[in-house]
């Protein structure tokens, strides 16, 4: 029965362990724990580090009347760590706090059978309505990110040694799901932005006029800071005067036709250059009425931030929304790149003005647009380099736990964990080609030269790929021995050059097909060529087949692991070098890819 139980945890772990969506894993989690492990009922808690407090999250099992009550419930670090220091510890992430009955369930927030509260506990080992289990989550570090509180066990008895070893098991596992799809979510939050960002990017270099741009700066900020309404202004400093520009709510209309003088806040945050969050905009003075709106008193939180451009404060932006969610300095730093990205709006709407009379203008505004880009590109790579700490942590535990470091693996089990292994390893290979593709576009790149045999370096690339070759059935024939002369260049980059031809080879060549390497001397050079006799590229696409991101119509998907920045990268790599790359191929008789590479370092 406990082997039962056993498995049944390993399987519930291995299932969530392979989810990224952290909503759906701690709705998983808390189905697991009242339907595997025998509670009635489960909350799960997680930390809110700006609130530093955990905040209910996930809840199962309260009546209906109960559950809008504890909706949203908050315990503080402090309070939990008091709470924990007075329980009974089963295990690692496991504690018991048995209740004294006379508590008469004071300082609960919620209890699913209040009715037993009174009832006396009649044997040692019984649970009683106010006992509280906590099952904590960790991270790598053993910090307590989060933690559960099953209740109500339904065969009435505290947890037994076999229960408790079951979701310390869990719990191990479950810390480490959760902490992943915590990175995953701060990376698609990160990535969510980036897109935004380049939405908005993109809407600053259209001809499109400046409502439209800022139309579509406004729906990407609301993504990140919900707001009711939102006025964005332009200051006109020569006639001391607010004009609006743009404007969402039910009472858009009467902010579009206010226009008026630099005063009230707005005109102290143009002035000041300050962000400015107000409580309540009833109450603050400085808030001026819109006309037409002075008999309607909305009691709001109101963020007013200055849109800053070269030239100094060119607008203001306004966010409300009811006082009940007030506005925090986080979501400020939110807002700060899209206010970016209005004043730039509305520096570029000033400039179109001033087109015909002013070229010098014109040509700053083309650099703004060249700085954006490359902050695009520092995004990338900033992400890349975020990733790769989380990544091999990751990589780190499941090596360790397939190795059976934290306790035997059954066989199930580590086909489960090999699957992972692979699947994280393939991450990792792309999130080293992005690193990769940033050093080159931002000429960082560094080559470490050195002598180089390219004739092993083949047989390294083939011998590792036998595996892929094999299950596809290819023929390789390498017509060379090692008596190829030997270049000077950066090893590593020429073997991964090399892997990618001979890698994209056997992906495009239908199963048995024929794989070629040949090398000699041209002009001077060391010439590698990989033939195959695979599908061939066709002729529309072989003018982009170097082109960053972009994949040949062969059959395959992304889902493979592809980026379609391989190609690219060689290419670049090779000419680093002082070399070149190129291919003839002929659509549905093959490829031969080549490269060419000087065998002395020039100056």
């Amino acid at each position: 029965m406990y082997e039962d139980k056993l498995d049944r945890t390993l399987e519930l772990t291995t299932s969530i362990l392979s989810m990224r969506d952290l909503d759906a894993l701690l709705i998983k989690i808390t189905d697991g724990i009242t339907d595997d492990f025998g509670f009635e009922q489960n909350d799960l808690f997680l930390l809110n580090d700006e609130k530093d407090a955990y905040v209910l999250r996930v809840s199962k099992g309260y009546p209906v009347d109960l559950k809008e009550t504890v909706e949203g419930v908050v315990m503080s670090v402090d309070k939990f760590k008091s709470d924990i220091a007075t329980a009974d510890r089963l295990g690692r992430f496991t504690y018991l706090y048995k209740a004294d009955p006379s508590q008469n369930g004071r300082g609960y927030y919620g209890l699913v059978h209040p009715e037993r509260v009174m009832l006396p506990r009649e044997n040692p080992d019984d649970w009683h309505e106010l006992d509280v289990l906590y099952v904590t989550l960790e991270d790598s570090e053993g910090n307590i990110i989060g933690f559960m509180e099953p209740d109500s066990p339904k065969n009435g008895k505290l947890p037994s040694k076999s229960l408790t070893t079951n979701l310390e098991i869990f719990a191990s596992l479950a810390s480490i799901a959760v902490a992943n799809a915590e990175v995953l979510s701060k990376l698609e939050r990160t990535v969510k932005g980036y897109k935004a960002m380049l939405d908005s990017t993109a809407s600053l270099q259209e001809p499109g006029d400046i409502e439209t741009t800022l139309k579509t700066i406004g729906n990407n900020l609301i993504q990140f800071v919900p707001h009711d309404e939102l006025s964005i202004y332009m200051v006109d400093w020569t006639k001391n005067l607010l004009v609006p520009l743009y404007a969402t709510g039910p009472y858009k209309e009467e902010v579009m036709a206010d226009i008026g003088p630099l005063s009230g806040l707005a005109g102290e945050v143009a002035r000041s250059g300050k962000v400015e969050i107000v409580a309540d905009s009833i109450a603050d003075e400085r808030v001026e009425d819109i006309p037409g709106l002075e008999s309607i008193e909305l009691a709001q939180t109101m963020m007013a931030i200055p849109l800053k451009g070269k030239r100094g404060v060119e607008g203001v932006l306004e966010l409300y929304r009811d006082k009940s969610k007030q506005f925090t300095q986080i979501e400020w730093s939110l807002a700060e790149p899209f206010a970016a990205h209005a004043a730039i709006a509305i520096e570029n709407a000033r400039l179109r003005q001033e087109l015909k009379s002013n070229f010098e203008s014109v040509q700053k505004s083309y650099e703004e647009i060249k700085k954006l880009d490359k902050m695009k590109d520092d995004l990338v790579d900033t992400i890349s380099h975020e990733m790769r700490t989380p990544l091999t942590t990751v990589l780190g535990y499941l090596e360790m736990a397939s190795a059976g470091m934290y306790g035997e693996v059954p066989p199930k089990m580590k086909g489960k964990f090999d699957t992972m292994l692979e699947s994280v390893k393939r991450i990792n290979v792309l999130i080293s080609a992005m690193l990769e593709l940033s050093r080159l576009e931002t000429n960082t790149i560094k080559l470490d030269f050195e002598p180089v045999n390219i004739a092993m370096v083949t047989r390294e690339v083939v011998k590792e790929l036998e595996h892929e070759i094999a299950f596809k059935k290819h023929k390789v024939t390498v017509l060379f021995g090692n008596d190829l002369p030997v270049v000077e260049a950066d090893r590593l980059r020429i073997h991964d050059v090399v892997e990618n031809m001979v890698s994209n080879a056997v992906k495009y060549t239908r199963p048995g097909g024929t794989i070629t390497i040949g090398a000699d001397i041209l002009g001077g050079r060391m010439h590698l060529w990989v033939k195959d006799n695979g599908m061939g590229i066709p002729p529309e696409e072989q003018d982009k087949i170097f082109d960053r991101f972009f994949l040949a119509d062969a059959g395959l998907t992304r889902e493979d692991g592809r980026l379609g920045v391989g190609l690219h990268i060689s290419r670049e790599v090779i000419r680093r070098h002082g070399g070149d790359m190129w291919f003839e191929s002929t659509k549905g008789v093959g490829s031969t890819f080549h490269f060419a590479i000087p065998l002395r370092r020039s100056d």
